[in-house]
């Protein structure tokens, strides 16, 4: 049986309630929500495995839609009528092959950006759509060699890759910077000696800082300004940056903290105990020691301390400190280092993440269906909504986070119709 909202429901007040149980046991206040729109997923289109990835940018909401084997479309929703304001760009249209850097990305204004081969194309292009799912433009990069594609705070559009070595050149890597109208602003190449940085494998942060990262990770102002780095730290051996999947932008773990302070999240994993030998090889991974820990820098670029953390520790920042998971429990730190309080709440696969454009800690339970929104202050539960109770218990739920009480939930009822939501809490 197919689930719908029904159309009386519009408009209306739900007023939904979960134990979110807390230190000294008290219950978190009931939320109210008011459901805005309900968008019915075409069977063939995957909106969920991407829907983390989701961009808020002008009056719309962005996601990655994937039909088979093509993961090279837009679907955009109106934040306010997104049941019926809608519409869908493929990049990839009727093209046989396609090389490109990955799925599309939006800047502030709702543009979205693509990088691409098709078909015989000897070089990249990058091709822009505006906010209403219209073609601006495309570019020809004129490079073979373009590997990433990202949209800076500035607005500025930056391509990537590249350039083997060879008897005659040293290798490097180049960033072509275009603006919000496709005019080519500036080309950098970044070479080992650019940065002294032996083997340094370079990438710009949203906010224009240049990171790079090998057995030194530095951190420049700007593409630049390369002569000195605002911090440098010599990684310990089988250190990397870790990953952040957790946040909002879903990249390199560098978090810049309120006060300029820079938090990063290290993982090692030391392969010293494991003998090497020729050919195929099948690794034993008990024997490689893994741990995650935290460093944070003040803004003059001076470690201030590293905390190792527990095992399978889930770890989000907030602008003044950190959030730690384990299991149920959740720990509130300070820039300092120290705890600020600790929470405990119900659920079996509770997932911390953060709000997109918010400082909010996110509290999701998958199999559950409850989403709750904390403050990052303190922890006390701000909004909260159990879908299950609101919507069905048979269906499973994920969540998107704008945050301020905008919350977007995608609906999978009977294991086969498929939904997108909006709701507003309070």
């Amino acid at each position: 049986m197919k689930f719908k909202f029904k159309p009386t429901v519009l408009g209306m007040a739900i007023v939904v309630g979960i134990t979110g149980i807390g230190a000294g046991g008290a219950f978190a206040a009931q939320s109210t929500s008011k459901l805005e729109w309900t968008y019915d997923v075409p069977a063939a289109l995957d909106l969920d495995s991407g829907l983390r990835f989701g961009t808020f940018a002008g009056d719309n909401l962005y996601l990655w839609a994937v039909e088979g084997r093509n993961s090279s479309m837009v679907q955009a929703f109106d934040q306010e009528n997104g049941g019926k304001d809608n519409w869908i760009y493929d990049f990839r249209g009727d093209t046989k092959q396609l090389t490109s850097s990955g799925y599309a990305i939006q800047d502030k204004d709702g543009n979205s950006y693509f990088v691409r081969k098709k078909d015989g194309d000897k070089t990249y292009k990058l091709e822009a759509v505006d906010a209403n799912g219209k073609l601006k433009w495309s570019k020809d990069t004129g490079s073979k060699a373009i590997e990433r594609l990202q949209v800076l705070d500035s607005g500025d559009v930056i391509a990537s890759g590249s350039i083997a070595p060879t008897k005659k050149t040293e290798g490097h890597q180049i960033f072509y910077v275009f603006g919000k109208e496709g005019k080519l602003k500036n080309t950098k190449k970044i070479g080992d000696a650019d940065i002294k940085n032996k083997g340094a494998y370079v990438k710009i942060l949203p906010d224009g800082k240049v990171l790079a990262m090998a057995p030194k990770l530095q951190l420049f102002k700007s593409l630049n300004d390369l002569k000195k780095p605002i911090l440098e730290y010599e990684l310990p051996e089988w250190n990397s940056l870790d990953f952040d999947v957790r946040g909002g932008n879903f990249s390199d773990a560098v978090y810049s903290l309120a006060g300029g302070d820079i938090l990063l999240a290290l993982r090692e994993e030391d392969y010293s105990a494991v003998e090497f030998k020729e050919g195929f090889q099948e690794i034993d991974l008990d024997i490689v020691k893994q741990s995650r820990s935290l460093v944070l820098f003040d803004a003059k670029g001076k470690k201030k301390w590293e905390r190792e953390l527990w095992k399978d520790a889930a770890a989000v920042p907030t602008a003044n400190g950190f959030v730690l998971q384990k299991d149920n429990k959740l720990e509130l730190y300070g820039k300092d280092n120290k705890l600020k309080t600790s929470k405990t709440f119900e659920g079996d696969d509770l997932w911390l993440a953060k709000a997109k454009t918010t400082d909010e800690i996110v509290l999701t339970s998958k199999k559950a269906g409850t989403f709750k929104a904390l403050d990052p202050k303190d922890l006390s539960v701000k909004y909260e909504i159990d879908m299950k109770k609101t919507a069905g218990e048979k269906a499973d739920y994920s969540f998107l986070y704008e945050g301020d009480g905008e919350l977007y939930v995608h609906t999978m009822d009977w294991n086969v119709n498929k939904s997108i939501s909006h709701y507003s809490l309070k």
